[in-house]
């Protein structure tokens, strides 16, 4: 769940400028299932289920490539289940089935790779490999979880990853403050991230990116100090910003329901990722959320919780 900061972290802006974003895992789950296969061929299930000779033939691109990076040719069985849909709803659901797949892959074999280098790796795999236009914030925040400002240091610098350091109780009461909702329809993010980078590329709007980088280490700051009432101007600063750099991120029904939920009591908000559609985000005092929920009760509402680790292994069971 990004706050602030989100399209800083594609390369084409942060490989001469640097990015930043503040984002949190959430308690919405990818779970990865590896096993050995006695009939040495590959099974994989996820909404689909390949039975294929060898790592060449599956479909399944993240599953393939992480296979091949993992070294295992065949013999396996992998299955993935996901609590929220995994493609086209802007919480990362993609990075976070690589990030998983890597960790398995590799736990099975006895290996543990460090978060950090998981991370790195599914960037690899989904920005290098897969030639995908995304950025890197979601791996990262899948792989070492928490709530954290995550910097993109320019000039192949690397990654940064520093936790928030925020007064006690300080997370708690911003968690009493969002609200999350499915808008109902998915989108294909890989049009509008094409576009923004190009946009970027091509030297367009890189004032504005300059600013979206800025509102992380001001939303940083604020929670810093404990002020979470200033989060939702934040987010609808952010909001305001993303619009401006990314045709197609909202649309007029998109709008319709931002103008519902500001009417209602919502300070701020956002949809999440690259927009278009997929889950949105709000910014509301508690005081408001009966009249937002009434407002949208169109919507389906996802109950959530900030989660304080990221990927790990469940169970290992050495034959």
């Amino acid at each position: 769940m990004s706050f602030a900061g989100g399209g800083t972290d594609l390369p084409a802006f942060y490989t001469e400028h640097g990015g930043a974003v503040v984002s949190t895992a959430i308690d919405k789950w990818i779970r990865v299932v590896v096993n050995q296969r006695f009939e040495g061929d590959v099974r994989v299930g996820y909404s689909e289920i390949e039975i294929v000779r060898d790592v060449n033939h599956v479909r399944h691109e993240l599953v393939r490539e992480a296979m091949r990076r993992t070294g295992i040719p065949r013999g396996i069985d992998v299955l993935t289940l996901a609590d929220v849909p995994s493609r086209g709803t802007g919480l990362g659901s993609s990075s976070a089935v690589t990030v998983g797949l890597l960790n398995a892959l590799y736990a099975l074999q006895g290996i543990a790779k460090p978060a950090v280098t998981l991370a790195e790796e599914a960037c690899e795999i989904e920005i290098d490999v897969l030639r995908k236009p995304i950025g890197r914030q979601d791996q990262y925040a899948a792989a070492v979880g928490g709530c954290n400002l995550i910097e993109f240091l320019p000039d192949v610098g690397g990654v940064r990853v520093s936790p928030l350091i925020t007064p006690p109780g300080t997370m708690e009461r911003l968690h009493r403050h969002l609200l999350l909702f499915y808008t109902g329809f998915a989108r294909g993010s890989d049009e509008i991230l094409r576009a923004q980078g190009d946009a970027v590329s091509g030297g367009n709007r890189i004032e504005t990116m300059l600013s979206m980088r800025q509102l992380a280490y001001e939303l940083r700051d604020c929670l810093a100090a404990g002020d979470v009432e200033s989060v939702g101007e934040v987010l609808r600063r952010g909001w305001e910003l993303k619009s401006a750099a990314a045709p197609g991120t909202g649309n007029d029904e998109i709008e319709q329901i931002f103008s519902r939920a500001h009417r209602s009591g919502a300070v701020g908000g956002k949809l999440l990722g690259a927009g278009g559609g997929g889950f949105l985000l709000l910014f509301v005092p508690p005081a408001s959320h009966a009249s937002v929920r009434e407002s949208l009760e169109d919507l389906r509402e996802i109950p959530f919780r900030f989660a304080s680790h990221g990927t790990e292994i469940l169970l290992l069971e050495q034959t």
